[in-house]
């Protein structure tokens, strides 16, 4: 969570809050808005984030077993008989 104090911040905060003033909040409910924006900012940006490491890893995942897969391929020449499978 950025600093409050930081003047970086309080520049957003009001713009933010200057940005709902205009359409429409009052200046107290704007306010209020202005500083909770950021936390939905975040939020947002560590959702993308998450699932961008879930595929990640599931990527990784699928080229690890991807050669597993191919040592283990059955012999083709051997023909089966489908009617004893279902047996």
């Amino acid at each position: 969570m950025p600093d409050v104090n930081d003047p970086d911040v309080q520049q957003r905060v009001l713009g933010l809050q200057h940005n709902f003033m205009a359409k429409g909040m009052g200046a107290n409910d704007a306010l209020k808005a202005g500083y909770k924006s950021p936390d939905f900012m975040i939020y947002k940006q560590t959702s993308v984030q998450s699932y961008m490491d879930a595929f990640r890893y599931l990527r990784i995942m699928f080229l690890i077993c991807v050669p597993f897969v191919l040592l283990v391929k059955g012999d083709k020449k051997q023909k089966i008989d489908l009617a004893e499978a279902m047996h």
